[in-house]
């Protein structure tokens, strides 16, 4: 009875320990399950987009300079003044710019009677008297010329004769002598010829010297005239003086000018690096935050420059792309040369299934997969992939709305793995 009873107790004892170790089993079996973050699969606006710093200008913009070596006779405007196209602002004195036109004016008229003067009748006779001696010195020269070849050959056969005897020495020297004077007088002919072309066209570059002259004068005349039209300094464009150096009875100094802007539109002007310029187009959605005032602006990209510029900073080189964004809510709170931060919209979806990107897992093949849940159970699913924002990915394929996804997978997740949820999104 005794040994039976004890053999229940070691059965007993057993069943305990086996209960105990089977539980810390159970235990530990659970303790093994990974805890997971969800959230159900959403259709959304997704936008993508750049922010660039940079400063108001406005629409249009002229600075006209002043000559310090004109004298201020009367200012017309005054700073933050509107003006129109076309508007006087500054009369400047013109007396100095008169004078010199008149004497301009009377020099002229003496180049043109001198010119006048080479091209009437009786210096056309002279001209033709030299085209005449030109003529006259060439036909000279030709027969010359012809002469001497004669003579050439009269005497290349005296000289055979003479040394063969047919011939007396007086003979050969006479044949001699005659071929050196033709030769003498073909060179005198020659340096005539020369003479009456130089004087012929001598005459003829007095002629085209005073037409030079002429045309030269001209060009000084158009020139006091401009300047005489631009001391009425006019502005070309509609706008508001912004700045003007300019005082009555004074003369301006170096560098002196005004300065209008037409802010009737007022743009921003952006220095886009390489990477982010490639994605712009003109047309582009943007929104403008100034520094300093707490209305959003909106306004459209409307001008990409056409070739790149590099700046250094430092030692850096960086390649940027000039941009403009015109407002199109721009209101008097503006300023031109105020701060400003653009946000550039360069893509843009609606109603698009998207995720966080760290939900998106890339195995060994290169292909990018998420885990849904299904039942508690981490399922591997390949997606594709399509626009992406700062901080969210859009899913084209493989991703239904409603479902739950994991949203961020802890290392070493396997298809299949049971998993514990502690919260969703």
């Amino acid at each position: 009875m005794k040994k039976r009873k004890k053999l229940v107790i070691i059965i007993a004892v057993i069943l305990i320990i086996a209960v105990f170790f089977a539980s810390r089993a159970a235990l530990s079996a659970k303790n093994d399950v990974k805890i997971v973050n969800t959230a159900d699969a959403a259709k959304k606006s997704l936008v993508q987009s750049i922010s660039i710093a940079g400063n108001i200008k406005a629409n249009e913009s002229e600075e006209i300079m002043l000559p310090s070596t004109q004298k201020v006779q009367e200012v017309l405007v005054k700073e933050g003044q509107d003006v129109e196209k076309g508007q006087l602002l500054v009369k400047l004195d013109a007396s100095d710019l008169n004078s010199q036109l008149k004497k301009s004016r009377i020099s002229l008229d003496l180049a043109k009677r001198e010119l006048e003067k080479l091209k009437d009748d009786d210096n056309s006779t002279v001209k033709k008297t030299m085209e005449n001696s030109v003529k006259q010195a060439e036909l000279n020269l030709q027969s010359t010329k012809s002469k001497y070849e004669d003579a050439k050959r009269k005497h290349e056969q005296n000289i055979k004769l003479y040394e063969a005897g047919f011939i007396s020495k007086n003979e050969f020297e006479s044949s001699k002598s005659a071929l050196d004077d033709l030769q003498t007088t073909m060179m005198n002919m020659e340096l005539a010829l020369d003479n009456a072309q130089n004087s012929l066209k001598d005459f003829d570059d007095k002629i085209y010297q005073q037409e030079k002259q002429i045309e030269m004068s001209n060009a000084d005349l158009e020139s006091l005239q401009k300047n005489i039209t631009d001391s009425n300094v006019k502005a070309n464009i509609s706008g508001t003086i912004v700045k003007i150096d300019a005082k009555n009875d004074q003369y301006p100094s170096a560098g002196s000018s005004i300065l209008i802007y037409d802010q009737s539109q007022y743009k921003v002007e952006l220095k886009v690096s390489q990477y982010d310029a490639v994605s712009l187009k003109e047309g582009q959605r943007a929104t403008i935050k100034i520094k300093g005032l707490d209305k959003i602006y909106e306004g459209q990209v409307t001008k990409i420059g056409e070739s790149a510029i590099v700046e250094m900073s430092g030692t850096n080189k960086e390649t940027k792309v000039l941009a403009e964004i015109t407002l199109s809510n721009a209101d008097e709170q503006i300023k031109a040369g105020y701060e400003a931060d653009a946000e550039i919209v360069l893509q843009d979806k609606q109603n698009s299934i998207a995720v966080n990107f760290e939900a998106v897992q890339t195995d060994a093949e290169g292909k990018k997969y998420i885990f849904v849940l299904e039942n508690n159970i981490a399922k591997k699913r390949i997606i594709e992939t399509g626009l992406e924002t700062d901080f969210e990915i859009e899913i084209t394929t493989g991703l239904k709305e409603g479902e739950k996804y994991i949203t961020s997978p802890p290392a070493g997740l396997q298809d299949g793995e049971t998993v514990k949820t502690i919260g969703g999104m």
